[in-house]
Parts: C-alpha cells; sequence; structure tokens
C-alpha cells in the first residue's frame, strides 16, 4: 500500500514539474523565437514569460495531472509580421519541440548524474524517478507537437512547405480537417492498447528519436528500485 502510495506521490511531483517548469521553458522558447523574428503578438499577450500560470489551460493541466500528458495554452502568431514566411514559420514552430528535446536530454543527464553518486540511496532513487518521468513526457511532448496534424507545430511546418492545391482543399474543408485531427489523435494516443501492444506509433517514433538523442545522454543511470 505504502509502495503504491510513493509511486502516486511521485507521479504527481513529475506532472508538477512538467507544469511549472518544463512547459513554460518550452513556451517561453517559442514566444521568444516569434519575437526575435519579428511577431511581437504573444508577447503582448504576457507569454514571454517563465510563470506556468500565464501558459496554463485549466483543462490541459487536469488532463496533465491525471494522464502526465496534456497541452497548454495555444500561443498566437501573426504570420503577417513574419520577413520570410516559410523560414520563420518553420523556425517558430521547430522552438517549443527542440525545447522538450533538450530537456529530455538535460533531465536524462542530471538524473544519471545524481544517480551515479549512490545507485542504492532511496532519496536519490526517488529524484531520479521524478527526473525520468518528467524527460520521457518532455520526448513524448516534442513527438507529439511534431506530427504533420492540425493545430501541432508539425503541420505548421507542413503546411508551409505544401502545394497550392492542398492549401486551397485545406481551407475549403478546415472545419471537418479540425474535427477530424481530434479523432486522428485520439486515435494514435491509444494505438497501442487498441492493437494489444502490438504496433504503436508514438512508440515507433519513440525509438528512433532516443537512438538520436541518447547519443547525447552521458550519465546512464542504472535500474531504479522503486519503479
Amino acid at each position: 500500500m505504502l509502495y503504491r502510495i510513493l509511486i502516486v506521490f511521485l507521479a504527481l511531483l513529475s506532472r508538477g514539474l512538467i507544469l511549472t517548469a518544463l512547459m513554460p521553458l518550452a513556451c517561453y522558447a517559442k514566444v521568444w523565437t516569434a519575437k526575435k523574428l519579428g511577431d511581437r503578438t504573444a508577447e503582448r499577450e504576457g507569454r514571454l514569460s517563465l510563470d506556468f500560470r500565464k501558459h496554463t489551460d485549466f483543462f490541459g493541466m487536469m488532463v496533465i495531472l491525471a494522464f502526465g500528458f496534456g497541452w497548454s495554452k495555444e500561443i498566437n502568431i501573426d504570420v503577417s509580421r513574419l520577413k520570410n514566411m516559410k523560414r520563420d514559420v518553420t523556425l517558430i514552430s521547430l522552438a517549443s519541440p527542440l525545447t522538450y528535446f533538450l530537456l529530455y536530454i538535460v533531465l536524462r543527464n542530471i538524473g544519471g548524474a545524481l544517480l551515479s553518486i549512490s545507485p542504492d540511496m532511496f532519496i536519490l532513487q526517488c529524484v531520479c524517478a521524478v527526473l525520468y518521468r518528467a524527460a520521457f513526457a518532455c520526448l513524448f511532448f516534442g513527438i507529439v507537437a511534431l506530427l504533420p496534424i492540425p493545430p501541432l507545430d508539425g503541420f505548421h511546418i507542413f503546411y508551409q512547405f505544401s502545394w497550392p492545391k492542398f492549401r486551397r482543399w485545406y481551407f475549403s474543408n478546415y472545419q471537418k480537417i479540425t474535427v477530424w485531427s481530434r479523432y486522428i489523435l485520439i486515435f494514435i494516443f491509444f494505438m497501442g492498447s487498441i492493437t494489444d501492444g502490438a504496433f504503436s506509433l508514438l512508440g515507433l517514433f519513440e525509438s528512433m528519436w532516443r537512438l538520436l538523442l541518447d547519443r547525447l545522454v552521458f550519465f546512464g543511470a542504472g535500474p531504479i528500485q522503486i519503479f
């Protein structure tokens, strides 16, 4: 019973870390990039801040606390203020997911370095568990953000380099696409459960990104006993 309470407590700590520090950092990076490229719309709305309250969507926050994955407030970008639309929209859209990938690397290294001090110390095991949970959440945040599905950042990048016929089709079917994109995202999230673990698109992307990102993880932690 105490073990289960501990696991829930550590999970809530990691989700609190995501909400109060990691997600605001990713939002800040996107707003800062937009500002540097000429669009100060989000800055005027108070989003150039590390205060998590500026970025928190209430329902998204509840989902993160319950399931460990959710979303922040949408960041408004005025593309008419950008000098080079394709380049600038791409850079702005990459800012958040790349920040999440960087946070994954940093948290993995910090956790591994701490655990290497004394692998059997209970407190370090707990701290490492919190950091690792938060790190893998950041990895999935980055992966999902890059999916070419509206309204995600990956779609904004894809749209900038898409062909004119696709753009006309998208504008003429915007309402239907918005609805169906939600269903597609839900299906992707639950694909592993639907296929009974046989296939998960997010799991495939996780493996691919870890092949790249784990090359920058220099402090490999051993097994965490409390997991």
